[in-house]
């Protein structure tokens, strides 16, 4: 019995030998696995280290870290270029940089910063490393620890100096141009006002003067002479009446609504002097747009009136056509006259250029189109084979 019971214990302690030497050995693979996985783990923190920093180290805009009370614990080359410190060396406190005017906005901002823990452009004046004054934007956080306790602020800045100056300077700009703008336009008016009266005077005189010596003599040439003094004087009217149109054409507001096009165009036809060899061809429908009345219609009057003038003395014809794009109409208005030139297609649209002595002719009516279009945030080109006529394109934005 005895020697039984000695048998089954030697045989459980081979077992449990052989058990124990299992475990060591699952233990030792175990362990070679862990540290396996924490060489990786290691070496994985490492990169991301070397990343973090050459990360901090090549941010384009300054970066900072500080204490509560402002003290800069750490800061990017960007930051220590732009204030001039070196934090290893000596003390930086931001508060020392700010310029005294702002001291009391910037400790606002900043207990904001704290309460909420995020604080967006945030503007204020600074010494640079050169003691020069210069405008900042900061954008900046609370760094938390593990209790969820404030323990640092961080913060971006950027200079905007220059931004704020091109702002200033675009907004002086502005403002000049509105006022010379306005003095030129009441310019305009002055001198139109002071030009009709004398006008209308001169206008007067030469009749008189006409009737007169028709009653001592018959000369034809002497009629001749007057009556194109009188056609100066009326074509000097003309040229005050457009300058005025010119001057005022973006300075009246008028409300913008549906506008149908094709209206417009049939009263235009049905009000200007169309001859009877021109033939003028619109399409069955016009589309809506959406502007005012008055500058549409001073758009298409100047442009038909144009086409109508420069068609064919026989057999002249006058055509109004327009194509939809993307986002806009594209029209054009043809008409097969003598054409135009290439080498004046850009510069008809100047105010004062004329191809001809027209009587009418002031060389203001397609730089009002133009200035009507540029308006409508459209284009307007010229196309033409001399000989073979003239077609104005120009765009109109289709109403979203």
């Amino acid at each position: 019995m005895i020697t039984n019971n000695i048998e089954a214990l030697e045989q459980a302690l081979e077992r449990e030998k052989k058990a124990r030497i299992e475990a060591e050995k699952t233990l030792e693979e175990k362990n070679l696995e862990l540290q396996e996985a924490n060489q990786n783990i290691i070496k994985v923190i490492n990169e991301k280290d070397i990343q973090l920093k050459s990360l901090f180290k090549t941010i384009v805009d300054p970066y900072i870290l500080m204490d509560l009370y402002g003290n800069v614990v750490k800061m990017n080359d960007a930051a220590a270029d732009f204030f001039g410190y070196n934090i290893e060396e000596q003390v930086f406190n931001v508060t020392s940089t700010l310029y005294p005017e702002d001291v009391e906005y910037a400790m606002k901002c900043y207990y904001e910063l704290l309460d909420k823990g995020i604080y967006e452009n945030f503007k204020a004046r600074v010494y640079n490393k050169n003691k020069e004054v210069r405008w900042i934007e900061i954008n900046s956080s609370i760094v938390y620890d593990e209790n969820g306790e404030a323990t640092f602020a961080q913060g971006i800045v950027r200079d905007i100096t220059e931004r704020l100056n091109d702002q200033k300077e675009r907004e002086q700009l502005l403002k000049n141009l509105k006022k010379s703008n306005q003095e030129l336009n009441d310019f305009a008016h002055v001198v139109s006002h002071d030009l009709k009266a004398p006008l209308r005077s001169l206008n007067a005189l030469v009749s008189w003067l006409k009737e007169d010596c028709l009653e001592l003599t018959n000369d034809e040439e002497i009629k001749g002479n007057f009556d194109l003094l009188l056609k100066k004087i009326d074509k000097m009217d003309h040229l005050i009446n457009g300058i005025l149109k010119y001057a005022s054409i973006d300075k009246i507001e008028h409300p913008r609504k549906d506008i149908d096009l094709h209206e417009i165009v049939e009263s235009i036809i049905e009000t200007i002097h169309v001859p009877k060899h021109v033939n003028v061809i619109i399409p069955e429908r016009l589309p809506i747009a959406e502007g005012d009345k008055f500058r549409l219609h001073q758009l298409f009057q100047n442009l038909i009136s144009n086409a109508v003038k420069y068609a064919k003395d026989v057999d002249g014809e006058v055509s109004i056509t327009y194509e939809t794009k993307q986002d806009h109409w594209e029209f054009q208005i043809s008409d097969n006259g003598k054409g135009i030139p290439e080498k004046y297609h850009k510069k008809v649209f100047g105010i004062f250029e004329t191809l001809d002595d027209h009587q009418n002719s002031t060389g203001i009516g397609l730089s009002i189109v133009k200035k009507i279009v540029d308006l409508f945030e459209g284009t307007i080109w010229v196309t033409s084979i001399e000989g073979e006529g003239a077609t104005f394109h120009f765009t109109l934005p289709i109403p979203q």
